[in-house]
């Protein structure tokens, strides 16, 4: 909240009414830190642990307001090295501690103010929704940020009006564990609640049976935190079905993520839970600032150079504070290492394996494949409305169980079952043998109600084959119905809710061991870059008028294109190729967008449903439109419904369903307005318009009905050259689409079926030898693209 200078006279901060515009996150430096580092062989400071001996900012190190020294580099196995930069004290002198006393008492005006504020609205939220709210507490880790919440809270409200909840992960920081301890003292010498949470299983079986967690799969929070956590306030409160909120030490300053947060949310962490960030807009000068006044416990860690207090080995952390914490901890960082190297997938010798965790290479994985056990038991198939799952191996009874979850299932013999859901009994014929296994819905078409249905039928075996009973879908349930003790049971009054089904990938260890790159892959984690508006054909005519010059973006093209509207159709042009982003043009955003040779071309072009079936080419490389090609079959009608219910596996995330309903009306905008959705095919819409409101009614994909073969040809060199350069291919294999496949087929873009490819294909190696040639002789169906040519040639055909 507020800026901060250096004071030289007591050696610590000084704050001051000056907007902070960004901060440093300055942190006190003691002298194990100092130690640790090597700075003893180089200067003269007193070794213990009453007072910080200088300052640290990220890197840089200050002493009384001179920056003397930084560090470079660091990991896990490498101490950083450390630069000198200037003498603290003149000749070899003793350096200064803190004055602790002293930088308090010239900060007590402003930090009086900036607490009375804190407390104020912490009191006054209590105060707003108390009559929503079962049970408030104070989500304490036992790091800094949460000792200042706690504080904070117990000033502001009555102390038997909240509770502690520390949630052990068994990952913590020995000393972690030490202030967890005080804390704990302390609450009961207030008469406050303290409540340890802590996870049934220990991480020895987790990282086994997880792997270890990455930057974008981090279960051990969901398994080892968040589960733990609702499950043990749900017994205390005796009820299944609670509404608690928790006061947080999440800072806006400790990330660029967070800094974006609302002070207050509901559903970000659990659904159904409110989330207050007490102390959000505080930076780390204040914190230390209202430690040090109030005495609070500092853990020992940041006083051994430690920035935050978590878990031993985490994903998230890196850099010389992994140096720090080996440093340390050695026993318990050695135990996380070991299970690391114990489920890697690589095949690396010792000094590689070493090389590999010390270059943090551990943290960047997004899917099982790099685990050594990690598989995919299953394969879903969805062909000609016959849905079904094959399994490798035996099937176990949990399935029979989690189908309770759907509906009421019903057991006619050994391999045929009912399940019923939404007034519709779906026939599931069971095949099991010692090797392989399947289940096939016979009665499925691909209505709206099947397709919700099949999502929840995939999600039902998902869990089956690969729960370990983490707890995380018994915390989701809101009605006590789901019981993981020594086995599985659904109660049969399951309200089929579904909430258990609202999990990423159906399961938190699919969703970490899953072979498939599946929601998380490039292609899908971009959904919703047109926002709710898409974008209007007219405004691609417009901008051609403009040649793509600035002046479209000055004017807001023509007034039709203005605010988050520019930021959707520049996401459109770069999706199609048109333009890409020239850093060294001065100017703003717009101002640096411009036009690719691709782009140049299609300036140039007469024939207006030609230039967008090349744009489509393009744009099947982008997350929404891959999404939509990969989802919505030629020849079918689906409504919005059903399409939102097909964005549930691509967005699992999206609980709300406002991400989804803008992937659905920004293709209503982009398909009814121009030549990409009755003309090309990719979507004819019914809709209903009054005024200027559009409703969408359906969706309808056809097959291209007059394929351009330049077009065609453009698209084989793009899918050629999405698989790495595989310029031989057979027709069987571009017709292929069950295949995973970094490349696209013409294909499955325009619905062209055998027949018409082998015409389109003739014309072109007769017409373009030097591009292309293919033989259809006897069972052989080659295509031969050149590989001196690229996509970029075929540009100049036309």
């Amino acid at each position: 909240m507020y800026s901060y200078t250096w004071d030289e006279e007591t050696g610590g901060l000084l704050l001051n009414t000056t907007p902070l515009e960004f901060s440093k996150e300055p942190r006190p430096v003691y002298y194990r830190e100092l130690d640790l580092l090597g700075f003893d062989k180089h200067w003269n400071y007193p070794k213990n642990d009453d007072a910080p001996i200088m300052w640290a900012e990220h890197t840089k190190y200050f002493y009384r307001g001179r920056l003397v020294a930084q560090t470079k580099g660091g990991s896990l196995y490498h101490a950083p090295e450390i630069i000198l930069l200037e003498e603290p004290e003149p000749n070899g002198g003793v350096l200064k501690p803190v004055d602790i006393d002293a930088m308090v008492e010239k900060n007590r005006e402003l930090l009086g103010f900036l607490t009375q504020e804190t407390i104020k609205k912490v009191y006054n939220t209590y105060i707003k929704y108390r009559k929503k709210v079962d049970v408030f507490y104070v989500a304490f880790s036992g790091g800094k940020d949460s000792v200042v919440t706690l504080d904070i809270v117990q000033r502001a409200l009555p102390h038997n009006e909240f509770k502690v909840l520390f949630g052990d992960t068994k990952m913590e920081f020995p000393d972690t564990y030490k202030t967890v301890d005080k804390i704990e003292q302390l609450c009961k010498d207030m008469d406050v609640d303290f409540l340890r949470a802590t996870s049934e299983f220990d991480p020895d079986y987790t990282w086994s049976k997880f792997g270890p967690p990455a930057n974008t799969i981090r279960w051990c929070c969901t398994v080892h935190k968040t589960t733990p956590q609702i499950r043990l306030l749900q017994k205390k409160l005796s009820a299944a079905k609670f509404t608690g909120m928790a006061f947080t030490g999440v800072r806006g300053d400790e990330s660029s993520n967070r800094s974006e947060y609302d002070s207050i949310n509901f559903g970000e962490k659990h659904s159904g839970q409110y989330s207050y960030h007490a102390i959000l807009d505080w930076n780390s000068a204040e914190l230390f600032l209202y430690i040090y006044e109030n005495r609070l416990v500092l853990g020992e860690s940041y006083k051994k150079g430690n920035s935050r207090a978590g878990c031993i080995i985490c994903p998230m952390s890196s850099g010389k504070h992994e140096f720090f914490k080996a440093s340390w901890y050695p026993n318990e960082v050695d135990f996380f290492v070991k299970k690391i190297e114990e489920t890697s997938g690589k095949h690396f010798s010792q000094k590689d394996m070493r090389a590999f965790i010390d270059n943090e290479n551990w943290k960047s994985r997004r899917s099982g494949r790099e685990l050594g056990f990690g598989f995919d038991k299953h394969v879903f198939q969805d062909i000609d409305n016959t849905f079904s799952v094959q399994i490798n191996g035996t099937l176990n009874k949990d399935w029979e169980e989690w189908c309770k979850t759907v509906g009421v299932l019903v057991k006619d013999s050994q391999s045929l079952y009912h399940l019923t859901f939404k007034e519709k009994t779906y026939e599931l014929q069971v095949v099991s043998n010692n090797n392989l296994s399947s289940i096939t819905v016979l009665n499925y078409n691909r209505s709206r109600d099947d397709m919700e249905f099949i999502s929840l039928f995939k999600s039902v075996m998902i869990k089956s084959l690969y729960c370990v009973f983490c707890g995380a879908c018994v915390a989701e349930c809101s009605f006590g119905c789901i019981n993981m003790e020594g086995r599985l049971k659904i109660s049969d009054d399951c309200r089929h809710c579904h909430k258990c089904h609202d999990i990423h990938e159906h399961c938190v260890r699919y969703n970490s061991i899953r072979n498939k790159i599946g929601a998380d892959s490039k292609m899908t984690k971009g959904l919703g870059r047109y926002f709710s508006f898409g974008i209007q054909g007219e405004w691609l005519d417009i901008y051609l008028q403009y040649q793509g010059e600035i002046k479209f973006w000055e004017n807001d093209g023509n007034g039709k294109v203005h605010n988050k509207k520019k930021d959707a159709f520049s996401n459109f042009l770069k999706d199609a190729g048109i333009v890409y982003t020239n850093k060294k043009i001065v100017g703003d955003k717009y101002a640096k967008l411009e036009l690719t040779s691709f782009g140049k071309t299609i300036l140039t072009l007469d024939e207006k449903v030609k230039m967008w079936a090349f744009l489509l080419c393009n744009l099947v490389y982008s997350a929404d439109f891959n999404w939509f090609i990969k989802n919505i079959h030629f020849n079918e009608t689906i409504d919005p419904k059903q399409m939102e219910i097909m964005l549930n596996e691509a967005m699992p995330n999206d609980t709300k369903g406002c991400g989804k309903r803008n992937v659905i009306d920004a293709f209503k905008s982009i398909l009814i307005t121009s030549p990409l959705g009755a003309d090309i095919g990719l979507g004819k819409c019914e809709y209903k318009k009054r005024n200027e409101f559009i409703t969408l009614v359906s969706i309808t994909r056809t097959p291209w009905k007059d394929p351009d073969p330049l077009v065609i040809l453009y698209s084989l060199y793009r899918f050629a050259e999405a698989c790495d350069g595989f310029y031989q291919f057979t027709l069987s294999r571009l017709l292929n689409h069950e295949i995973e496949s970094a490349g696209v087929s013409p294909t499955e873009i325009f619905g062209l079926n055998e027949d018409e490819m082998k015409k389109i294909l003739t014309g072109l190696s007769v017409n373009y030898p030097e591009f292309i040639s293919v033989s259809f002789t006897l069972d052989l169906d080659n295509i031969n693209l050149r590989s001196d040519k690229t996509s970029a040639d075929v540009l100049d055909l036309i």
